[in-house]
């Protein structure tokens, strides 16, 4: 019976829920970035803005003491994260064990810098009366995706001193990548690792229906008039 159970877990999580997860990334990305949250009002546009909540709301006039670690260090840490996390699924597939222990340390040090921040950022949310008044549910549920994601990396690497998982992770991601999803790569996971994964991928497909968005360079109103209807 648990032997089922562990098997359709690994099934859903590891075959189903990346590709919803892909899915939604991009599908709903595109959809708001035509339609935004509005489309029965409006109509389909080239735009960089899907809708006016594509924006953040600027909360930086509030606090302003306490908004430059938590920016610097949440910014710095995401970018330093993403590289570490291509370098390392790279180097799991090629087998460069030097090239993924480097980029372990360094990834390290750029989850502790994104935790910092988030936590900064949640703080600020809750103490600073001005920002809590603009603040609504999504904030807070993003901040909390973000620390558990963070939180349950730096445990893995940190804490429990978790080395190699990048070498199951790396070839079961290049088999999703090519339509051939094979979850037998993580039977082995650790627990953290997997939570890990799972978490980051329930994001992933929550990631266009908040206002990070923001964070996507598109510029596609230069094909058109970029106007609201």
């Amino acid at each position: 019976m648990f032997d089922n159970f562990f098997t359709m877990f690994n099934n859903f999580f590891f075959i189903g829920l990346p590709y919803i997860a892909i899915l939604l990334l991009f599908g709903g990305t595109l959809y708001r970035l035509f339609f935004g949250f509005k489309g029965a009002f409006r109509k389909m546009d080239w735009t960089s803005r899907g809708d006016f909540l594509w924006t953040t709301r600027s909360t930086g006039f509030f606090g302003r003491a306490s908004i430059g670690p938590a920016v610097l260090c949440l910014h710095w840490g995401v970018i330093t994260l993403f590289v570490t996390h291509l370098a390392g699924a790279v180097g799991g597939v090629l087998s460069l064990i030097v090239w993924v222990n480097f980029f372990r340390w360094v990834g390290m040090f750029g989850g502790i810098l994104l935790l910092y921040g988030l936590i900064w950022a949640i703080v600020r949310r809750i103490v600073i009366s001005q920002v809590k008044a603009m603040s609504t549910l999504e904030d807070y549920i993003v901040l909390i995706f973000l620390i558990l994601i963070t939180s349950f990396g730096l445990y893995q690497s940190a804490i429990k001193l978790v080395f190699g998982v990048t070498y199951s992770f790396a070839p079961w991601l290049w088999s999703v990548v090519k339509l051939q999803p094979d979850p037998s790569f993580m039977v082995g996971a650790p627990l953290v690792n997997k939570l890990h994964i799972i978490v980051a991928l329930i994001f992933f497909a929550y990631f266009p229906f908040t206002k990070l968005v923001h964070a996507l360079p598109i510029r596609l109103h230069i094909f058109g008039d970029h106007t609201f209807p």
